[in-house]
């Protein structure tokens, strides 16, 4: 029997999706927030567009609205991802929600995932942290060769998408400072942990190779962290089954 792989990830060509807008860390908690009442993504966006969003022209909304459905509904995750989600959002300490954030967000975006693995994690363990724009702008270029879509952008799109992308991590935890922005270790909690465990238990990954997938590296740890975190999640859950 052949079982169908899910597949809850963009891949291929890259999409000038961040030149628009970055990380929508405040609509994206409103929107899970709006979710947890409403427990209806349709509805969600309805009352997006309706009333929640602030920005007054229909044209922004739209597409900050676009952005997070691609983001965190278009992919049609089951219903505990959302909850999830929202759990983070509801928490005073909002650790949990960016982490969670950068980490659905990178695996929407393809350009954006692909920066982090190719540039941002190789100069972490290299112990060079400090990123400019310049580093977005010299990923693009060697791009171009397997993502011919990018020679294709303006000059003002590239530079948009390298802010952005930034300003993305930074908001996520993995990046601090303004102008000159530093590579740091974020805190990630446990449940976000359990969190990407689920996902890549659902995605159709081996128990024994989880500790392998390119997704944690968006947390910048090594081999024996996640471990440690594959480690809690199991017994975790196998605790949660001893009680049943």
């Amino acid at each position: 029997m052949v079982t169908e792989q899910i597949e809850w990830r963009a891949k291929g060509t890259y999409l000038p999706t961040l030149a628009s807008k970055s990380s929508l860390f405040e609509e994206s908690k409103l929107f899970l927030l709006t979710y947890k009442q409403l427990k209806d993504p349709t509805l969600v966006s309805q009352e997006f567009m309706r009333s929640l969003l602030v920005q007054r022209s229909h044209e922004t909304r739209a597409t900050i609205l676009r952005i997070l459905k691609v983001r965190l509904i278009h992919w049609h995750p089951p219903a505990w991802v959302l909850d999830d989600l929202a759990t983070f959002a509801e928490e005073p300490l909002q650790d949990a929600l960016r982490i969670a954030l950068l980490l659905h967000t990178a695996r929407q975006d393809t350009l954006l995932y692909d920066f982090v693995q190719q540039r941002i994690v190789p100069r972490w363990h290299a112990g060079t942290p400090w990123v400019m724009r310049s580093e977005v702008q010299s990923f693009l270029d060697a791009a171009q060769e397997g993502h011919p879509e990018v020679s294709r952008w303006s000059y003002s799109t590239r530079e948009k998408i390298s802010g952005n992308v930034l300003t993305v991590l930074r908001d996520g935890g993995l990046l601090k400072g303004a102008a000159s922005k530093r590579i740091v270790l974020p805190y990630v909690p446990q449940p976000v942990t359990n969190h990407l465990v689920r996902l890549l238990l659902a995605e159709g990954i081996a128990q024994d190779q989880l500790v392998y997938h390119p997704d944690w590296h968006l947390f910048l740890w090594d081999v024996s962290q996640i471990q440690q975190s594959i480690d809690t999640f199991m017994a975790q859950s196998q605790s949660q089954e001893s009680k049943r």
